[in-house]
This record gives structure tokens, sequence and C-alpha cells, in this order.
């Protein structure tokens, strides 16, 4: 996926170099820097595809507060608003504010790709299905016991070696009535879709819906890690879903699935007689103390059917707000 162009606007010059080196290690490119006292007119034309405003709001509003109300009124694309001063180079403070503006940066695309017209709208469901070894068996064979059009969008995340990705892919959409994709950067979430978790590049998912790609491995033996893709799904969605823990080896997953419960969402299980290798859901359980279903794919399968029933007759929550804050 191409960077996006990010316009810049200032309210001194000195800053825009720093602000250019944190565009560009997210990922994007900076198309424009404007001062702030000249910017409301050059707004329309700017080219680009959100906004970096780093100002100091509190001056502002008192010294000229009818130039920074137009110019805020003037911007109708995603924004992150800066207020007060960079901190110095050499500051404590400077990392955690490289880390922060670099982290809203790396989300912008999927702020612009939910907010496109035509975009899905955000999941009322997310439930991540995690394995292992005899996991890709019976996601399968789960995924093809759904009904069609639960309303759920599914992350499927197993311990696969590196370049799997893709057979993985096409052996989850075969004959499903799921189409099964490999998120990139930015994609959404989809409801009555499969995402297949890459492993090779640290994947998470965003509270707007959309994954957070990374050019940087996963940590830990197995990959992709589980408990990191688990967390940032229960984080964000943990009270609209949950988790099914599949067939496989070691204890991934069952440390994530106690924040998925914390969270409010489920936590099933795998039935022993039904697993090739029973040691990550029967470790999942141990975490929880209980899940709160444990089945063969078949009848985990049946379980989420009536779930979804009555969980998916909520409406959707209220899409996110396009304009975020970055202090």
């Amino acid at each position: 996926m191409s960077a996006l162009r990010i316009g810049v606007i200032v309210d001194d010059p000195a800053q825009v170099s720093t602000l250019r080196g944190v565009i560009t290690a997210a990922g994007q490119e900076m198309g424009v820097a404007l001062e702030f006292s000249r910017a409301s007119g050059r707004i329309a034309d700017a080219g680009v595809d959100a906004w970096v405003v780093n100002l100091d709001i509190e001056v502002l509003e008192a010294t000229h507060p009818e130039l920074l109300d137009e110019l805020l009124d003037a911007i109708q694309l995603p924004l992150i608003l800066c207020e007060g001063q960079i901190p110095n180079h050499v500051s404590p403070e400077f990392a955690n504010w490289q880390r922060r503006l670099g982290e809203k940066l790396r989300g912008l695309t999927g702020v612009i790709n939910r907010t496109q017209r035509g975009s899905p709208r955000l999941p009322r469901s997310v439930w991540v299905l995690a394995g292992s070894i005899g996991g890709p068996d019976a996601v399968k064979q789960f995924l093809d016991a759904v009904p069609a059009d639960l309303g759920i969008a599914f992350i499927y995340a197993n311990h696969i070696e590196r370049d799997f990705q893709g057979l993985l892919t096409q052996v989850m959409g075969r004959n499903s009535r799921y189409e099964a994709y490999a998120p990139r950067h930015g994609d959404l979430l989809r409801e009555n879709s499969v995402a297949v978790i890459s492993p090779e590049n640290v994947t998470g998912v965003t509270r707007d819906g959309s994954f957070n790609v990374r050019n940087t491995p996963w940590v830990g033996q197995y990959k992709p890690n589980l408990d990191q893709i688990v967390a940032s799904t229960a984080v964000h969605f943990g009270r609209n879903g949950g988790v099914i823990v599949f067939s496989g080896m070691c204890d991934d997953a069952a440390a994530a699935s106690r924040l998925m419960r914390r969270c409010g969402g489920q936590v099933w299980t795998q039935s022993h007689e039904s697993c090739v290798n029973w040691a990550m859901p029967e470790a999942t359980e141990r975490a929880v103390g209980k899940p709160d279903f444990s089945g063969n794919p078949a009848a985990l399968a049946a379980r989420l059917t009536s779930w979804a029933a009555g969980h998916n007759k909520i409406p959707p929550e209220p899409i996110y707000k396009t304009t975020t804050q970055h202090g």
C-alpha cells in the first residue's frame, strides 16, 4: 500500500524538519508544510490525505481565535492535532512524543479507509480463532459448519512457517461461505470474512477496525504471537466477541485469554478428544479457570450461531470520530 501524503501546519517553521522525520519513519510522506498565519487559504488545494497540526492552541485561542477557528473549520480530512511545543531532542519526553505521534500516523491509513464512501461498517462482533498443530483442519471444519451472514469478523492466527500465509488463506477460503484474506496495513475488518494473520509481520487491530501491520518480526518462539493478536483484539472488541482456542502445542494465547475475559469477551476451547494436540486449549482453560464453552469444531460452530443470534440484535457502535488529538 502506497504511503499517504501528510500535510503539516505549524506556528514555528523550525518544527517542520522534526515532523518530517517522524512522518517518514511512520511510512508516510510529507506533502506540504504551511505556516499557521497563511494556511487557511491553501487547505483545499493542498493535495494531501490527512493533516498534522502542531500549534500552541492556548496561545492562539487568546491571540488569534478567529483565524484558528477558520483554519480548523477548513480542514475536512482526518487530522492529528498536536498541542504544545515539541520536546527537546535530548530530553526523555522526546522519545515518548515521537512514539505516540508515529502510532497515530501509522493508524491514519485505516482511518481513511474506514471513512471512504462505500467502506464496510465497523463489525458488530469480532472473534479470534487461535491455533497451532492441528489448528488448520479444525478451523476449516469449524468455518464450514458456520452459517453464512452471521455478521462476525473472524481473525485467524495460527502458528505457521514463513511464506505459508498465502497457502493458509487459500485453504480457509476454498468452498467457504466466508471470504479469507491476508490483511495488509490499513485493511479493514469485514463482517462475514476471515483475516489470516501473517507469521512474518507484527499485526494488531485498532479501535476503528483496521489492521496495523508493521515491518517488524513477532517476538517469541512461535509466529504469529497469538497472545499479542488476542490481546490487541480484546482491548478494542472484547465485549463484542471473543477467542476460540483450537488444537495446538504450547501455551500461546492462554495469557491473553485472561485479558479477553476481563474485557468482557468470551473464551472458548476445542474439546480434548477432537484435538490433535490439546496443550494449547488446556493451557487456556488453566489460565481462565473454566472456558465459557468447549466442544468439537461442529459444536463450536453451533454454539457460535446461537450466540450471534442473540448478540447481533444489538446495533453496532457509532463510528469513531475522524479527528484525533495528540498531546
